[in-house]
């Protein structure tokens, strides 16, 4: 996995079904998981808990991970 630890405030990328989201880091839970605000294109912002990060590379829905540098 990525060298880069999540911490508040700090967005990442949350597939919400096909689409990659932008999402905001609300907390870092004491397991890893994390705590976002998701931002889906056209639809009203959402909080959702406990997000497991999908392994580097390969997005998988209802999970975080990295955007990719631009």
């Amino acid at each position: 996995m990525s060298t880069q630890k999540p911490s508040i405030g700090r967005v990442v990328h949350f597939q919400h079904g096909d689409t990659p989201c932008a999402a905001d880091v609300l907390a870092v839970n004491p397991d890893g998981s994390l705590a976002l605000l998701v931002k889906p294109p056209n639809q009203q912002p959402y909080t959702t808990d406990n997000v497991e990060q999908a392994p580097e590379g390969a997005p998988e829905p209802a999970k975080w991970n990295w955007p990719p540098r631009a």
